[in-house]
């Protein structure tokens, strides 16, 4: 009897034993398990915390305001400078340059705006996601191509269309597959708004801000042509350099938020979004290449005049436009404005809404979450053009670039002589850039008075000053497009800065080397 006693606790504390193990191997996955995840929480939340980008912005207008009290204000009479008072920002004017900067340009907000509202949709379809999946599984082993192809196209496209915003489009679906690639966060952005930029370094046959300068400038679109598209080239090969310098660098994360990822359930028919994209692109190279203006292609605008004129329909004893009154004052194709595109993919995503068959609330709900994801963008945009009204209401940025263009200059009795140096017109150019934000703008007050001293190089300092606004763009926290690819996918200014501070140096090296060959030869 007692041996049966002293078995049954044997047992007993044999099971309480096991007990205790099992249960201190239960417990140490889940200890594991939440130190690692107040690992993650806490390197989100230093992340999220990183506003050097801001950081630099706000520094830059809060020097931009200090030298309205230091330069003064002037303008441009000819070849001559006219200097008057200085024009001194307080604090009010300070503040209302962010509300006009948002009225100014709420086309390029209300437009980034548009492209979230936009992937809050399509980020929604089964065929989106199975889209994305057939991208990665055909680049998948062929990465180098990947970079090379899309760098191109979009380079292309921005140095060729009449505004660069509609690329944004794509611009989300690129960087879902370049991160199911692999690639890092910064090779991503270059992938995407460096090739951007690359194609505004080698702008060709854009308008958009050039058009000031071939007014005021008498030269032409064609005028450096080879020379642009020799910019153009340099900056590509250099931007994929950059890119497969640095492929296979594991240190460097890929986008850890893809705010755009696809989120359908299940994968559908990827023609479908095939469909879609394509539509787009067509919608894209129609309205925004500049058919008639520079290639002289008169048909889209023959056609737009048959359609909104001639077409009519006769009701008692007049004869009604029905196209016009429906689509109203709409523009022909080549001669597009972005809230064109705007309200285009509006109508593109009804369509989507019927065909796909998608609830109205569902649609109503996604499109506000798809926009929520772009706020940050859309309010740096709205502060980098505040930086353009404060140079726009003081005007000392004329004094900097008269004070540069005046290097060298000689006076005999009534007659001044002005001596053009390539390196300090593009350091005026890059300086005013940065300052002014919109390309437009800086052709509007600079060129008349460049033709006026330098008629000779007209053709150099076009492709200087177009060549030094992309430049620019690469690294200035004023950069609307840069803004906008960093903060929608919260990468560090800093980090960037480190990323892309030697392929800086060396483009610069490379752009002075041929304006230098553009003006001596």
């Amino acid at each position: 009897m007692e041996k049966k006693k002293q078995s049954t606790r044997k047992q007993t504390s044999n099971k309480k034993n096991i007990a205790k193990k099992v249960e201190v191997v239960k417990d140490e996955p889940v200890v594991t398990e939440v130190k690692e995840v107040k690992q993650v929480t806490k390197e989100s939340k230093t992340k999220s915390h990183d506003h050097s980008l801001f950081k630099a912005l706000a520094i830059l207008i809060l020097i931009a305001v200090v030298l309205t009290w230091i330069i003064p204000s002037g303008y441009f009479n000819g070849a001559d400078y006219i200097e008057s008072d200085i024009v001194r920002l307080g604090i009010n004017e300070v503040f209302i340059s962010f509300f006009y900067g948002a009225n100014y340009y709420l086309i390029q907000i209300a437009f980034v705006l548009m492209v979230g509202a936009f992937y809050g949709i399509v980020s929604h379809l089964p065929s989106y996601k199975a889209l994305i999946e057939k991208l990665t599984n055909f680049w998948r082993g062929k990465e180098k191509a990947f970079v090379l192809v899309h760098t191109l196209i979009i380079a292309l496209y921005v140095s060729m269309a009449t505004q660069s915003f509609p690329i944004l489009l794509f611009v989300p679906m690129i960087i879902s597959v370049a991160n199911k690639l692999g690639f890092s966060k910064f090779n991503s952005l270059m992938i995407t708004f460096g090739a951007m930029i690359a194609g505004m370094v080698g702008g060709t046959f854009s308008t958009y801000g050039t058009d000031y300068i071939v007014q005021y400038m008498d030269t032409s679109y064609m005028s450096g042509i080879a020379y642009r598209f020799g910019i153009l080239a340099i900056t590509y090969i250099l931007v994929n350099v950059l890119i497969f310098s640095t492929m296979n660098k594991k240190k460097d994360a890929v986008i850890e938020d893809d705010i755009f990822a696809a989120e359908a359930q299940s994968s559908g028919k990827a023609w479908k979004a095939v469909l879609l994209f394509g539509i787009i692109f067509i919608i894209m190279i129609l309205g925004f290449i500049p058919w008639s203006e520079v290639f002289e292609i008169e048909v889209f605008d023959d056609f737009h005049k048959w359609l909104t004129t001639d077409v009519t329909i006769h009701i008692g004893d007049t004869d009604h436009p029905i196209f016009k009154y429906i689509l109203g004052n709409i523009v022909a194709f080549g001669s597009w404005d972005i809230y064109t595109m705007g309200y285009v993919t509006l109508v593109i995503l009804l369509i989507v809404k019927f065909t796909a068959r998608l609830k109205l609330n569902d649609c109503i709900e996604y499109m506000y979450e798809g926009a929520k994801k772009m706020f940050k963008p859309a309010l740096y945009i709205m502060f980098a053009y505040a930086m353009f009204v404060v140079s726009y209401t003081s005007g000392f940025t004329t004094y900097i670039i008269d004070w540069l263009s005046s290097i060298g200059k000689t006076v005999t009795d009534a007659t001044t002589t002005y001596v053009f140096n390539p390196f300090t017109n593009a350091l005026a150019n890059g300086i005013s850039q940065i300052l002014h934000v919109d390309f437009g703008y800086t052709g509007f007050v600079a060129a008349p008075m460049y033709v006026a001293r330098f008629p000779e190089y007209a053709t150099t300092i076009m492709a200087i000053m177009i060549a030094m606004n992309g430049f620019v763009s690469f690294f200035a926290p004023t950069s609307v497009v840069l803004l906008v690819g960093l903060s929608m996918y919260n990468v560090s200014y800093k980090e960037w800065l480190k990323y892309i501070w030697k392929f800086v140096l060396i483009l610069l090296f490379v752009l002075l080397a041929l304006f230098a060959l553009m003006t001596f030869i």
